[in-house]
């Protein structure tokens, strides 16, 4: 497949993905939302598997790719979903957008990466001071808006981490068998947190429902697969673009189909974590 379309697939559904979540909960909660995505998921997996006539490898090292990989999903994806209850989609994506900028400080924890140029270290300083920002004026607003956006900046630097372990384990399994050994360790506590919490399935809304398909298949395997594709084939440089772009888009999203609002002082966030990742990514580099 084309590396361009693979990143289109990517720009398209990480931008679109926050805004799905969002409506996914409506009128469910969010642990039956996760839930169900997560376990429809793993039937497409297991059936792309079973078309491709394609077994899970097994060994020590694979396994603990899938329960990392797995920890990642069921960490990053519960804090996501109970942020969305009070967080809007748009300043979800912006958050994540911070996510290659984490993914650098834990390389140099983990792999020892080179991490202290000037334009990294002002990229950190600049992101940081916009998610501060944005803190403020959560603060001000309500205590639900900073447990949302402390829960989402969590996932986030959860995700970077996960990333950086994957890269430590370096196992040579395909992107479906990631995907599915994922989600197979993940689902079943979902399932429990769901059980544990209301254990009864929700008359949900089309809107909803609609919602929780487009998640399962494109959010929970091609998204990811499509992902793992583009780290691959794709150049550093071209992967680094996802996340400047995906916020922009879905704050367009959230404007135009779900009524999203903010106001001015957290644009001045959203533009300083803009910034600061930009010039992480492709600033003037002095080592």
């Amino acid at each position: 497949m084309p590396v361009i379309l693979v990143f289109l697939s990517v720009v398209a559904i990480w931008s679109t993905t926050p805004l799905a979540i969002v409506w996914s909960t409506l009128g469910t909660s969010h642990s039956f939302g996760v839930a169900s995505r997560m376990l429809i998921g793993i039937g497409v997996c297991l059936l792309l598997l079973l078309i491709k006539r394609q077994k899970l490898t097994l060994t020590p090292l694979s396994l603990w790719n899938y329960f990392y990989a797995g920890l990642g999903v069921f960490v990053t994806m519960s804090l996501v979903y109970y942020a969305s209850q009070n967080l809007a989609s748009s300043i979800v994506s912006i958050v994540f957008g911070l996510t290659p900028i984490m993914t650098g400080v834990f390389a140099l924890i983990l792999l020892k990466d080179k991490f202290f140029s000037v334009n990294k270290i002002i990229g950190l300083l600049l992101g940081l001071s916009g998610l501060v920002v944005i803190f403020s004026h959560s603060l001000i607003e309500s205590r639900d808006l900073v447990c949302g956006l402390l829960a989402v900046t969590l996932g986030m630097t959860f995700q970077a981490f996960i990333s950086v372990k994957l890269k430590q384990i370096n196992t040579q399994v395909s992107a479906l068998e990631t995907t599915t050994g994922a989600l197979l360790f993940s689902t079943p506590l979902f399932i429990i947190i769901w059980l544990l919490s209301e254990g009864t399935i929700p008359a949900i809304t089309m809107k909803a429902a609609l919602s929780i398909g487009y998640l399962s298949i494109f959010g929970s395997v091609i998204g990811f697969m499509s992902y793992y594709y583009l780290i691959k084939h794709a150049s550093v440089k071209a992967v680094g673009i996802v996340p400047l772009i995906t916020p922009v888009f879905a704050l367009l999203l959230g404007s135009a189909l779900n009524n999203e609002t903010l106001e001015l002082i957290q644009f001045y966030g959203i533009a300083l974590v803009l910034i600061g990742l930009g010039y992480y990514e492709y600033g003037t580099k002095k080592n």
